[in-house]
């Protein structure tokens, strides 16, 4: 089993940045949801209320954000922040940098609703799970674990039962592996790729996300969560990849095996 893809999302909800190595921190992987947009309330915004989130272009580096928004092109420098602000995510409430207005305006414009560019700065803090006292690991703006894998064999069973296939885009995960089985990795408890050992799992429930068209930001229709909800729901929730918790910092590379420990 091995890595196939690798993927960081710069700027919640908007598109993938395809990577050849990940280097995963104590916050997750580098650059991964390291920026977000938030309502007037500090609430977050994503996809699920702004399809459109889809067509913005970015680009990580070195602590800079490239945006891309059709034919206007911006970097927000590194270390641009000055403002604090409450920012919301789900039930965790924290604190986070607010980027200059122009920033916030041009994206406002773009997508057509009253926005505001926020960073995951050093002081803000939104811890998660341990495995050791010593250990502190934070989530940045996912929505709940810092990194998410996703098996090309269960995205393959899925597609058998579309009509029309989809791409692993839909479900915005950081690595894609090539597994022996579909859905084998909701049976693991710790695994080790390259240097980095992941634990603590837990399956990811679905939304309306993965309808929406990754290239258009356009609805698609009902599939792919009307099919998986025919045999992938349990309770409420419908599930597909898993979401996991890094034990330390280290460097994934795609080629990397994946290796299960527990």
């Amino acid at each position: 089993m091995q890595v196939e893809e690798l993927y960081i999302y710069p700027l919640k909800s908007a598109r993938a940045q395809n990577i050849k190595e990940m280097k995963i921190t104590s916050e997750g992987p580098e650059g991964d949801r390291q920026w977000m947009l938030v309502d007037e309330n500090g609430k977050f915004i994503s996809q699920r209320t702004v399809p459109r989130l889809a067509t913005v272009d970015v680009f990580y580096e070195q602590d800079t954000l490239s945006l891309g928004l059709q034919k206007m092109f911006f970097k927000v420098p590194k270390n641009s922040f000055q403002r604090k602000v409450k920012v919301q995510v789900w039930n965790d409430t924290f604190e986070a940098a607010l980027e200059p207005d122009l920033f916030s305006q041009a994206l406002s414009q773009h997508l057509g609703v009253n926005a505001r560019l926020v960073r995951y700065a050093p002081y803000s803090q939104r811890r998660v799970r341990s495995t050791t006292m010593e250990w502190k690991p934070e989530v940045r703006f996912a929505d709940g674990r810092p990194l998410q894998l996703v098996n090309l064999k269960s995205l393959e069973e899925l597609n058998s039962r579309l009509t029309q296939p989809i791409g692993v885009d839909r479900f915005r995960t950081n690595i894609l592996y090539s597994g022996v089985n579909a859905y084998e990795e909701e049976q693991w408890k710790r695994i080790r790729i390259g240097e980095v050992v992941f634990s603590l799992p837990k399956k990811c429930a679905r939304c309306t996300i993965i309808t929406i068209n990754q290239e258009t930001g356009v609805p698609s229709g009902p599939d792919p969560l009307k099919t998986l909800a025919t045999y992938r729901r349990e309770d409420k929730d419908i599930f597909f990849g898993t979401l996991w918790i890094p034990e330390n910092e280290g460097v994934i590379r795609k080629g990397d095996t994946v290796e299960v420990l527990e």
